[in-house]
Order: C-alpha cells, then sequence, then structure tokens
C-alpha cells in the first residue's frame, strides 16, 4: 500500500487539516488536555474518522462516534494503518439514537466536531449532548456561508448533495450555535474563522470543478507532484507536506482583522469553556 498515492486527500483537505491542527495545539498548549470526543465524526472530505489524529500524536486518549457502521469500520482500519489503535476508541451509534450513546457525562476534556451538524434536522440535541459530555471545552466548526464558494456549490455546482444528503442548512448559522451554547451558561472564548486558502470553497476537487465548468484540465507534467495525503504525513512517509502546504497560508496568516477575511475563510468556528 503506499499512503502518499492511495490516500490523496487533495490539496484543500490537507490545508484544512492543518490549520485544524494549529487550533488544536493552542487547545492544548492552554488547558491539560488529557482525552478528547469527536462527536460525530463525520464531516465533509477526505480519509474518514483522522481528524482526530494530531490529538493521538500528542498522547492524548481518542473517542470518536458515528452513524454509520461501514464507516467506523473504515476508521478503525486507517487508525491501524497508522499504528494508533490504542489511542482511539471508535463507537458507532445508529443515528436515530445517536445522542444516547453510552458514555458518561462531563468525562472528556474536550468535545469537538468539524462541519459535521447540518446533517442532523435537530442540531441542537447533538450541540447539548456534547456540552454534556465535556467538562471542560466544546469546540464547533461549521461550514462559512459567508464565503464565496458556498453559494456557488449550493445552487450551481453541487446542488445535488444538499438534496441527498438532507442537509439542514439552518446548522451552519454560527449564531445559532453560540445562543444554545451561551444558553447551557459556557463562555465563548474564541469566536472566528479558519481555513482561508487563495481558492473559495466548492467542497470539489479542482478536477470536478473544471469538468463542471467545461474546462479542459491539461495533464500533470509529474503526478506525484500533487499528491497531498495526511495518512502519509501521520505516518512520517512524507514529512516535507506540511512545508509544501505552508506555502498557501499568506492570506490566512496576514495581519488582517478576521472579519475583514470572512468572506474567503471556508469555516466558522466557536471555542467555548464551562
Amino acid at each position: 500500500m503506499n499512503l502518499k498515492k492511495d490516500f490523496d486527500e487533495g490539496l484543500g483537505t490537507v490545508y484544512e487539516r492543518f490549520r485544524l491542527n494549529y487550533i488544536f495545539d493552542r487547545l492544548i498548549n492552554n488547558f491539560e488536555i488529557k482525552n478528547v470526543l469527536e462527536f460525530p465524526t463525520h464531516g465533509m472530505t477526505g480519509v474518514d474518522g483522522i481528524n482526530s489524529v494530531h490529538f493521538a500524536k500528542k498522547n492524548i486518549d481518542v473517542t470518536l462516534v458515528d452513524y454509520d457502521e461501514n464507516r467506523v469500520l473504515k476508521t478503525r482500519k486507517n487508525w491501524e494503518l497508522l499504528r494508533l489503535s490504542n489511542s482511539v476508541k471508535s463507537i458507532y451509534v445508529p443515528k436515530d439514537n445517536f445522542i444516547n450513546v453510552d458514555l458518561k457525562n462531563e468525562s472528556f476534556d474536550l468535545t469537538w466536531n468539524f462541519a459535521a451538524l447540518w446533517f442532523f434536522k435537530d442540531a441542537d440535541k447533538i450541540i447539548n449532548k456534547m456540552i454534556d459530555l465535556s467538562k471542560k471545552i466544546v469546540f464547533i466548526s461549521v461550514n462559512n456561508k459567508w464565503q464565496i464558494g458556498y453559494p456557488v456549490r449550493k445552487y450551481l455546482l453541487d446542488k445535488n448533495f444538499f438534496i441527498e444528503n438532507d442537509i439542514y442548512t439552518d446548522w451552519v448559522n454560527i449564531e445559532k450555535i453560540k445562543k444554545i451554547v451561551r444558553n447551557r451558561g459556557l463562555t465563548i472564548i474564541e469566536d472566528s474563522i479558519f481555513d482561508v486558502p487563495p481558492w473559495p470553497d466548492t467542497c470539489l476537487p479542482i478536477a470536478e470543478v473544471k469538468a463542471k465548468l467545461g474546462i479542459k484540465e491539461k495533464p500533470q507534467k509529474n503526478e506525484t507532484e500533487w499528491l497531498w495525503s495526511m495518512m502519509a504525513y501521520f505516518a512520517g512517509e512524507d514529512k516535507d507536506l506540511e512545508n509544501r502546504v505552508k506555502k498557501f497560508m499568506f492570506i490566512e496568516d496576514f495581519p488582517l482583522y478576521w472579519r475583514l477575511k470572512q468572506f474567503w475563510a471556508h469555516h466558522r468556528y466557536i471555542i467555548a469553556i464551562k
């Protein structure tokens, strides 16, 4: 198996994973994080169930909960490939019974999810369960509806995604989420954006976007130069990956007030403390 080629996620997905990892590092440095719950694990794109691998690489215990049995099996296999099975507990719970997962309240230092809420009509119950299960921090990220790629995807390039997956777009409204969190007595300590590369967010591979727009793509001279695999990075087989991705972080790292960058940012997020 070639982790670099077989688990190529594309530049966009790998970019957002690194930016997520930087947020994780801040949380790890500022709070005593010993165990983490990702609830639910299914978000948008990329290899199943590896969003929280960064925590495991920092010797933090990880629990993952998902409502698709096949995805849970794939997740376990992916962690096995990274030789991290002892650091993770992956749990399957049917979607119609999801909030009744058999976990003890206030048993995790951090509960979080990434672009996962809009798959649930009653995502308010998910948020409240995250709060119940956390004893310190709740971190929620959603797709940023204000960035230019969002309406392009929703109304032009990928309309079927929203129909076929029963997407509830109310749950990209960060103000609605903040209200629930505050009503539970939590204090929001970060309210901002992340994932601001120099391309709009359509959640589609660039080749697919070009095909939908009728643009013919030129073949790559060297296909191995355009492989982006977090699995290979985590396994230590592509140590230069982060440096290659950092070349695209100039907008995100530019010292400009975040609200001025939000129209290009792919994700909004909040971090709240109990």
